[in-house]
């Protein structure tokens, strides 16, 4: 055996450190520092390209919400126009008979206050109510009456006048009578209430520094709506950067008189109408979000630098002190054996927070199936009871996500400690994760006792937790159990049937407990077992298609067909989608099954086609692992050949999941079909993070808004005003719309107005097989009673 006396220790170290040591100390130094500032520099261009992004997404909000306003605008004077086509028509020279089609078409449009007909010399035939011409009224008609002044616009029929002193928001607009190539016959005066148009986007969310103008081609303000309300001005301001007629919209950014601070705004000209709209909002509100968030990094990457600094210096000046340090290792056996203590306090310590939960302090799961294990092997010698229950708090992530994930926690806690004190202190209780806990009770007299035990843990747990963050919270708990050693021999046997009893109290209403049963497997065994046939099922052509037919909102014809897979199997029967389509993509026969849904479809088009069946685009869906496939083109165009379809009478639907970066093949797979004449939708729209701006230069031609939409258009507005405005900016883009889920009429006439274009559902039909289908095709429509 080797010997040595650490008091010899001293005398082989050096006194200093030796210079290769001090020039590693100085490359470390170094290292930091380059390490620091890459890290400031990736921190300062994150910060930046959020703040790009926010100022983005600012910038399509106020694009979206301005093209909105002049849609809706430009509606407002092609209404008007209609009424000067209509009023002039049908007066015949009857001024009576005109003022009460005046005074008709007002009653049915809130958005004109006044009408008056006048002829072409602009003398006044007829109007909707007696009333006297404003001097502000007749300076317009004078100036209306002279064709060189520059008051008359030189690209439209409409002319606009200034707004009325005596009338706040009120613009008189001198619509011109003609129609098409027919000749003028005279104007309608019509007094537009800007104040009631702007008043229906009262609710729209633009900030507290946001507004909303109403100018005049040359930059005149006419109208101006605050979050506060509607703004009059003693004079009209011009504006006259938003006034240049080559520039239909855009973005502009600077200072607005009567505005504090520099403004993002957003314009877009009228189409066919003599006014600009343009939304703005303060610079500084944009950012305002941004400005805190980028504090907290700035100061917690400083707090960090000043820390690792720190710990450089120390760590230099440790190095520097090494033999001081040694020294202080040769003390009495008083302070070794106080080291010692520390070090085994610090064991302990660690020992606890790897068998514990942080949060709750119980034991972890680890740590629990352990110590039941262990529990478990003792009971096999004993005659007592013991049992397993797993505990779920019942709609737990609705709390989690309405009040926070700190008063989430909070509630963990504190039913972790009314959970404790619920139970002996012989029992064994752990956190599984999340929000499900387990109980092992250990040694029970009588397996009765254990209904006390379960009803008396229910009860405790379904009690108010009175303040957890100044929020009174009551959960309650589903409880599982399963008992040793009839559901099981071990821990793992036993975690799992306890859990499939606790989402059995789930289903039969929450808030209770069930002992596991064998039937409660059943379930579970058919979907190992469907997952398990999948395969086969596809070579031995166990799938089917069933079909529902979209329908024409115009002549309620039918359109097209969408084409839906469905399962049947020998023994469960009739299999739908949401049972065997998420396993086909978890195993990546998603791409198989797809194939098979081509050759299918183009079969029964074929099969149709060789009937003498009138023939309408046959829809079915592909995955995102199918347009991976660079060669999916020519697969389709070889189906087409063999079958001796055309390219029309297929249907590609995809979903917003294949739109997710990267996107660039999927982009160049679609672009392929497209140009091969096979029409693309976008199915489920509004589901996902998809929006039309960032689908309009994709090669999509039709849109299908999610039911989730539909389902409430008939009891929520904010729904049919979000329906509507998709399918009015779809059909800006040149995409036809189609609404999937229409269960009622109610529904379907809503859609109807709204201009959407066809509908899928089971008010007008279910999917169908095959036989039924071909019975829906002849007869070519289908009348919604």
């Amino acid at each position: 055996m080797i010997t040595y006396n650490p008091r010899s220790i001293t005398a082989i170290l050096p006194a200093r450190p030796s210079g290769n040591f001090q020039r590693l100390q100085w490359i470390s130094i170094a290292a930091l520092v380059i390490v620091l500032a890459l890290i400031w520099l990736l921190t300062w261009q994150r910060l930046q390209a959020e703040e790009a992004l926010l100022e983005k997404n600012a910038e399509l909000q106020q694009r979206s919400l301005a093209a909105i306003i002049a849609e809706n605008l430009a509606q407002v004077v092609d209404r008007g126009r209609l009424m000067a086509v209509t009023a002039n028509y049908g007066a015949d020279g009857d001024n009576s008979r005109a003022s009460a089609r005046l005074t008709s078409m007002l009653a049915s449009d809130r958005t004109f206050l006044r009408l008056a007909l006048y002829d072409n010399a602009l003398s006044r035939l007829s109007s909707s109510s007696p009333f006297v011409d404003s001097p502000e009224i007749k300076t317009f008609l004078q100036l209306a009456d002279n064709p060189t002044d520059a008051l008359l616009a030189t690209d439209s029929d409409v002319q606009v006048g200034p707004l009325l002193k005596e009338n706040a928001w009120q613009v008189p607009l001198l619509i011109s009578s003609h129609h098409g190539y027919t000749p003028r016959s005279g104007y309608l005066l019509a007094m537009l209430d800007l104040g009631y148009f702007l008043q229906l986007y009262r609710n729209i969310d633009i900030g507290a520094t946001g507004s909303i103008y109403i100018l005049g081609l040359d930059g005149t303000e006419i109208a101006e709506a605050r979050p506060e309300g509607l703004s009059l001005s003693q004079e009209p301001r011009h504006l006259p950067q938003f006034a240049p007629i080559q520039y239909p919209n855009g973005l502009w950014r600077g200072a607005i008189p009567g505005s504090e601070g520099k403004q993002l705004a957003s314009f877009q000209r009228v189409e066919k109408a003599p006014f600009i709209v343009v939304v703005s909002r303060g610079m500084q509100e944009i950012r305002a979000s941004h400005g805190g968030n980028s504090l907290r990094s700035w100061g917690t990457l400083g707090s960090l630098s000043i820390i690792l600094m720190g710990a450089m210096w120390g760590l230099v000046r440790s190095t520097r002190h090494q033999q001081t340090l040694l020294e202080a290792l040769r003390t009495s056996d008083e302070e070794k054996h106080g080291l010692i203590l520390r070090l085994e306090s610090e064991k302990a310590r660690a020992m606890t927070l790897a068998s514990h939960d942080h949060l709750t302090g119980l034991h972890n799961r680890r740590m629990f199936n352990e110590l039941a294990a262990s529990h478990l092997e003792g009971a096999q010698r004993s005659r007592k009871h013991y049992m397993l229950m797993y505990l779920d708090l019942d709609r737990f992530k609705l709390i989690n996500d309405s009040l926070g994930h700190h008063v989430g926690d909070k509630l963990l806690h504190a039913v972790s400690e009314r959970l404790r004190s619920s139970v002996r202190s012989a029992d064994v209780v752990g956190r599984m994760g999340g929000d499900e806990f387990a109980v092992l009770v250990t040694g029970v007299e009588h397996a009765q006792d254990m209904d006390v035990l379960a009803s008396k843990l229910v009860a405790q747990l379904s009690l108010p937790y009175p303040d957890i963050d100044g929020h009174e919270i009551q959960v309650s708990p589903s409880v599982g159990i399963a008992c040793f050693p009839r559901d099981g021999h071990d821990v793992t046997t036993l975690c799992r049937h306890a859990d499939a009893a606790m989402y059995e109290s789930k289903r039969m209403g929450r808030g209770r407990f069930t002992y596991y049963d064998a039937s409660l497997n059943p379930s579970h065994d058919r979907v190992l077992q469907l997952e398990r046939q999948l395969p086969k099922a596809i070579e031995n052509n166990e799938l089917v298609l069933h079909f529902q037919p979209k329908v024409d909102l115009v002549n309620y014809q039918i359109s097209g067909m969408e084409a839906l897979v469905r399962w049947q199997h020998p023994e469960h029967g009739l299999v739908y989608p949401n049972d065997f389509i998420a396993m086909a993509e978890k195993s990546g026969l998603i791409v198989q099954l797809g194939d098979w849904v081509m050759q299918a479809c183009c079969a029964q088009q074929a099969r149709w086609k060789a009937q003498g069946i009138p023939l309408v685009p046959l829809a079915f869906n592909v995955s995102p692992m199918q347009l991976r496939d660079g060669s999916l083109a020519a697969k389709i165009t070889q189906l087409l050949q063999n079958h001796g379809l055309s390219p029309c009478d297929l249907e590609i639907e995809i979903t917003e999941s294949c739109l997710v970066e990267p996107i660039n093949q999927a982009v160049k797979v679609l672009e392929d079909l497209r140009q091969l004449g096979i029409r693309i939708g976008l199915d489920d729209f509004g589901s996902g993070f998809s929006s039309l701006s960032q689908i309009r230069d994709l090669p999509i031609s039709t849109i299908k808004i999610d039911r989730s939409f539909i389902d409430g258009i008939r009891s929520n507005t904010d729904v049919g005003v979000i329906v509507t405005s998709i399918i009015t900016l779809a059909h800006g883009l040149q995409m036809r719309v189609v609404a999937e889920g229409v269960e009622l009429m109610d529904q379907l006439v809503q859609l109807k107005m709204a201009g959407c274009d066809e509908v899928q559902g089971y008010f007008l039909s279910r999917p169908v097989p095959g036989a039924e289908a071909e019975k829906l095709l002849l007869q070519t429509t289908i009348i919604p009673t």
